[in-house]
This record gives C-alpha cells, sequence and structure tokens, in this order.
C-alpha cells in the first residue's frame, strides 16, 4: 500500500515497538509504500521512496487515501529552511527541511535555496544529537550529511558506512583533501565507518570539520582524525567528493 507521511516528523524504528530503536525518520509528504505487520495492527513494515530504507511505523503516520497520493504524485517543492510554519488540512504544522509540499496547493511559496551544501549543513549548527534524527529538532551525523546533499539536490544514502560504500571518488590521503567533501571515521580498533562530516577549510593548512556529536558542531579535523580540547574523538577513514549513488 502506497502512502505520504502526514505528520512533521515520523519515527521509524527497527522493529514494531515504541521502545524500539528509532533508525531514522520520514519526513512531511515523503512517499512511502506499507505493507501491515500481522498480530499488531498498529504497525506496519516500511520502505521510504526516498533512500530505500526500510523499518516500522505508526500507520495513522501515514495518508494513504487517493487524494494524498495523487496530490504528492505531481511536482512537488522541498522545503530548504529549518523549519517552515504551513496550514495543512486545517492545521498547522512546522515542517522541516526537506519536507515536500505539493506545488499547486501553495504556487506562490518563495524560497532561498542554500548556494551548496556546506551552506545547507550550517543552518544546523547547534542542532541537538539524535540517533536517527534528520530535522533541526536533533539529527545525527549521516542525517545531517544526507539532509544538507537533498537540500542541493544531492541523493545519498542514510546511513554513514552507505555513504563511504556508495562513494565513487574515495581519496584516503589527506594531501587530497577538498572544500566540502565528505569525511569518514572509525572507532580505535575497528575498521568499520561509523561517522561523517563535512570538511571546511579554514586557511594556512588549518581544516575543521561541521559534524553531529553531541550537537552539530564545528571542530578541528587533522590527518589524525576529529580533534576536540586536544583529545582524538574520531578516528580518519578517509574523504569523498559528492559522487554518489544512492541506490
Amino acid at each position: 500500500m502506497e502512502g505520504v507521511i502526514r505528520v512533521p516528523l515520523a519515527p521509524v524504528r527497527s522493529e514494531p515497538s515504541d521502545r524500539a530503536e528509532m533508525v531514522t525518520q520520514a519526513l512531511f509528504g515523503e512517499r512511502v509504500d506499507m505493507e501491515p505487520v500481522e498480530g499488531q495492527s498498529n504497525w506496519a513494515k516500511v520502505h521510504l521512496h526516498l533512500d530505500g530504507y526500510q523499518g516500522f511505523i505508526d500507520p495513522k503516520l501515514v495518508d494513504t487515501s487517493e487524494e494524498a497520493v495523487e496530490a504528492f504524485e505531481s511536482d512537488c517543492l522541498q522545503l530548504t529552511v529549518p523549519l517552515t510554519a504551513f496550514e495543512w488540512a486545517g492545521r498547522t504544522l512546522n515542517l522541516p527541511a526537506g519536507s515536500r509540499i505539493p506545488l499547486a496547493a501553495f504556487p506562490n511559496h518563495a524560497q532561498d535555496s542554500p548556494s551548496d551544501v556546506l551552506a545547507a549543513a550550517m543552518q544546523f549548527l547547534g542542532a541537538p544529537y539524535l540517533w536517527g534524527g534528520k530535522s533541526i529538532l536533533g539529527m545525527d551525523c549521516s542525517g545531517l550529511t544526507q539532509l544538507a546533499g537533498a537540500l542541493c539536490g544531492l541523493d545519498i544514502p542514510r546511513d554513514a558506512s552507505q555513504q563511504w560504500a556508495a562513494s565513487r571518488d574515495h581519496r584516503s590521503g589527506w594531501d587530497a583533501l577538498q572544500h566540502g567533501d565528505l569525511v569518514f571515521f572509525h572507532k580505535e580498533g575497528q575498521d568499520a565507518v561509523t561517522h561523517v562530516g563535512l570538511a571546511l577549510d579554514s586557511g594556512a593548512g588549518e581544516w575543521t570539520v561541521l559534524h553531529a556529536s553531541g550537537e552539530v558542531r564545528l571542530d578541528a579535523l587533522t590527518p589524525s582524525g576529529i580533534v576536540r580540547n586536544e583529545t582524538l574523538t574520531h578516528h580518519w577513514t578517509g574523504a569523498a567528493g559528492w559522487d554518489v549513488s544512492a541506490g
């Protein structure tokens, strides 16, 4: 069954339970496919059209009416600022960046688009860290990079490890690092990518990273990894340009 997310943020969980881990969030206007969970009428298995992510969702958060599906199949405008108040279905919703609204319903809505991915991501400085989050109200590291890319028309996978695996332009060497690159990190003693951010050239050979760790923040970026308060917090894996496959 196809549907459309009808609330500003819909949690997608790893299991059909409110206590289960939130693995991501679906944003207003996002199209999904759902199928019922046997024996649990208040849960559905969901597949997100945007990035193929799967999990479990409360079906009450999804509008499966023919009118809604048709409205969001047509041309839609993607909101680019952190929060926008909209009147929808007789109520006011504060919609996060990345939400989609039908152009036919709001033909005169004007907004400024970010000049680049870094500008898009910088809007979220100070947002609290939230595992699985994708909005100014709370986001994780890969939620930040995925959303910033989406606001500039770039589709990349959801998780940091997926983003690294999908990158076609790996740059493991520090000397090849470029301003605006995706930068990836791993934990000490492990090889798997567990963290991602965006590289900023601060000039004179100094670099910083914009990333979600405790909050969306800027920290020193070195050939060894991320340094905060003279402590190495994330170990360098490599960098990649934005030539990334979402599939």
